[in-house]
């Protein structure tokens, strides 16, 4: 769903020599490891962005096993991590499974991957670091667990008589069709922008940084240009969703109501289940919940959740097609990344 990492890996792969077979976003399991059979792929990847993409991975790596493969798997990508490599995805697949942190550590893990005698070495360094990683879970796993019922007895307490609930100026859904980018700009983080390039620091004193200050310069100077014409060429529309609606709890889950409902009479649009935390801990006897913050639908008070939900992605396929008829990887890499940094802004800006 999200590829702007996984390009910038590629890119850094490509330009050492490396010949990289990039299948898109969102590639069934079956495609990724017929593809890798069928051309003798060296090393499989996999990039991920958000958690459901972390159970994919895991049966990735399970399918792997099952057909017998040998080939490395690397997995790399903003939801993932060392250590859930080493105690979720490594132990699917008995051969060497390896977490990728950074793009610019792609090259040395692949040159080890493909040479006869880095890598045994660099195979037992990765199983001794999992392993050590997987008895440090274990022990984290020792803590002491209640049973539901204790941890609901004993949830965060609001006295919901005399507690403000504020009242939204409307409720139902309301849409934004072509929300100005120009309003979203001034918005932009552009930390996470530089993280993207693998440049670390604090927007905007990474600009003067001594050591990537003039980098950062120039990357933000072309990010801007590009952005002027984003906006002047109308390359991207902005496109949003948000509102309010009436909600009590019952028991740990959140209820959403119709806006015409009523105390007296509720009609229930949607119901979400949330989890409360069952562990104990030193100097909290409470266990909480998402739900301990709506009003239970027993206290006789009439709260309100609201939700939104905002892109600014919508015609992006047009230039991206543009740039990769062009072997244009840079330009393509800049423009994902400006669309990301303009979507975050418009949630900021829908909040302000």
């Amino acid at each position: 769903v999200h590829d702007i990492g996984k390009n910038i890996v590629g890119v850094v792969l490509k330009c050492n020599n490396f010949e990289v077979i990039d299948l898109g976003v969102m590639v069934a399991c079956d495609k990724i490891l017929d593809t890798a059979i069928e051309v003798g792929a060296d090393v499989i990847g996999l990039s991920g962005l958000i958690t459901p993409s972390l159970d994919e991975m895991v049966a990735v790596a399970q399918e792997m096993q099952r057909r017998g493969m040998t080939t490395p798997l690397l997995i790399g990508g903003a939801t993932t991590s060392a250590k859930h490599t080493a105690v979720k995805i490594a132990p699917e697949y008995k051969q060497i499974v390896a977490h990728v942190g950074d793009a610019s550590l792609s090259v040395p893990v692949v040159e080890a991957l493909i040479d006869a005698e880095k890598r045994p070495i660099f195979a037992e360094k990765i199983l001794k670091e999992q392993e050590r990683d997987r008895k440090m879970f274990g022990k984290r796993q020792e803590r002491k667990l209640v049973s539901y019922d204790h941890a609901y007895e004993n949830r965060f307490a609001t006295d919901w008589e005399t507690v403000d609930i504020p009242t939204p100026d409307f409720l139902g859904l309301r849409v934004l069709d072509d929300f100005p980018l120009e309003e979203i700009r001034p918005y932009i983080d552009w930390s996470p922008f530089f993280q993207t390039w693998s440049l670390i620091g604090k927007y905007p004193k990474i600009l003067q940084d001594d050591v990537i200050g003039k980098e950062a310069q120039k990357l933000f100077d072309e990010a801007n240009q590009m952005l002027d014409k984003v906006i002047a060429e109308k390359w991207l529309t902005a496109k949003g969703v948000y509102g309010f609606w009436p909600a009590n709890t019952v028991r740990d889950d959140v209820v959403l109501y119709t806006p015409e409902s009523t105390l007296e009479e509720r009609e229930e649009l949607v119901r979400f289940p949330m989890l409360r935390q069952q562990w104990e801990r030193k100097g909290q006897s409470n266990f909480r919940s998402l739900s301990d913050y709506v009003a239970p639908v027993d206290s006789g008070r009439r709260d309100y959740v609201g939700a939104f939900a905002v892109t600014t992605g919508l015609g992006i396929e047009a230039p991206l097609e543009r740039f990769e008829a062009e072997h244009d990887d840079y330009q393509s890499i800049m423009l994902k990344a400006i669309a990301d940094r303009l979507a975050e802004a418009f949630a900021e800006a829908l909040h302000a």
